[in-house]
């Protein structure tokens, strides 16, 4: 007997040309009363079998892949919800088993259950070590899925104490020199004051970044260490590369040596998404390119575009504000920096219609401030002034706050 021979007849539709068309996923109709179901499996013949397989049991393949996703693809499949994720090993164990180990860290509540045509120990321990809670051979009897089933169901349902995903924040630059890393630091600073929860502050410049120096920190590690050992990254790993503020934030700095290894997007997404599971606010100094940072635009809560209000900062935010089209629909606020409002050439209006945009924060110019605070390594939200107001503002509003009422002086004062 073959895997096949599980559910009788093979289906009349052709799925290896509607593979074809849409390799990444096919998405069926939800139904209720039944497991649901997220199958990954490349191999075909397998892939029929097990759809047969789970129908005969009543689960709902919410999704099935024909391929093993990418890591920003994989972002959008863990959006299902669903009780349980059955991937096939065979086609490519690496790959399968690094998938395992992602989808267990990202969705906790779900449960992994990894398939193989034969039944090899090794196989199993490597895979229960990534994560996987179930693990199926060669033709599944129905009482043996049956019961996966149920477990994936219950353990789903007593899951309701998993900790809610913090909120990602990234701070893109339209253009070099707008002032990100300060506006980034200074906001993490504030978020820290206003929630006095624990908030974690990125500083994604592989070749050299400043977020350290405004701190007045010398870290021992940073991300170059992250970054250069992907297949290490877990909780307990990041946790150790992590740099104690005496504002109390949580840092993994920038290196402070220029480093020509390559950064790999997926390498980034995994850090981050680690980072979130730990961490109520995770804040990004993103000092990336555009390919690099895509994990970023997917994942964040928020994007704070910053652009000073000269022309060649304002096109290149205009062409930024079009490429992030291809990420749906971010939620992006327009950060002007260094603004003064006397000098401005732009009313908010015309912005708007240009950049497709409109500001919705505005930093005033207070150079001394900024400069006095840099050389200190003091933030500069330490201190009163149009910065700081400004900064606190943006933090309040990220963390759902109202915004802070200005007093007003009665008759007497």
């Amino acid at each position: 007997m073959s895997l096949s021979d599980l559910t009788g007849p093979q289906p009349k539709t052709d799925d290896a040309a509607e593979a074809q068309r849409h390799p990444e996923a096919r998405v069926i109709p939800r139904m209720h009363g039944s497991s649901d179901v997220v199958l990954i499996c490349p191999n075909e013949a397998h892939r029929r079998a097990l759809s047969r397989a789970l129908g005969t049991q009543q689960a709902n393949i919410v999704s099935q892949l024909a391929l093993y996703p990418a890591f920003n693809h994989l972002l959008t499949v863990l959006e299902q919800d669903c009780d349980a994720f059955v991937i096939e090993i065979d086609t490519d164990t690496n790959a399968a088993l690094d998938l395992v180990e992602t989808i267990c860290a990202r969705k906790p509540s779900a449960t992994v259950m990894v398939y193989s045509a034969t039944q090899q120990p090794e196989l199993l321990v490597s895979s229960m070590r990534a994560g996987a809670r179930e693990f199926l051979s060669g033709v599944i009897p129905s009482n043996v899925l049956s019961e996966a089933l149920l477990r994936a169901s219950a353990r789903r349902a007593e899951s309701l104490d998993k900790a809610v995903r913090g909120k990602i924040l990234v701070f893109w630059g339209a253009k070099g020199g707008s002032g990100v890393t300060t506006l980034a630091t200074n906001f993490a600073v504030a978020l820290r004051q206003e929630t006095g929860g624990e908030v974690a502050l990125l500083d994604l410049h592989p070749h050299l970044g400043d977020v350290a120096v405004l701190l007045g920190l010398t870290p021992v590690f940073t991300i170059a260490e992250a970054l250069a050992n992907p297949k290490r990254l877990d909780r307990e790993f990041v946790s150790t590369l992590m740099t104690r503020s005496g504002t109390g934030l949580s840092v993994l700095a920038a290196p402070d040596v220029y480093n020509s290894s390559p950064v790999e997007s997926s390498s980034v997404g995994k850090l981050v998404d680690l980072m979130g599971a730990q961490f109520p606010y995770v804040v990004i100094d993103a000092g990336l390119s555009p390919a690099e940072a895509a994990p970023l635009f997917q994942m964040a809560s928020t994007i704070y575009l910053v652009t000073q209000t000269d022309i060649p900062s304002l096109r290149s935010c205009q062409r930024f504000v079009a490429y992030l089209q291809a990420y749906g629909e971010p939620n992006v606020e327009l950060v002007l920096n260094r603004f003064e409002g006397r000098w401005a050439h732009f009313n908010d209006e015309q912005l708007g219609k240009t950049l497709g945009i409109a500001p919705k924060w505005k930093v005033p110019n207070d150079y001394a401030a900024a400069r006095r605070a840099a050389d200190s390594g003091a933030p500069v939200v330490s201190e009163k002034g149009p910065i700081a107001d400004s900064l606190r503002r943006m933090a309040r509003a990220a963390c759902g706050r109202a915004p802070e009422q200005r007093k007003r002086k009665g008759l007497f004062g």
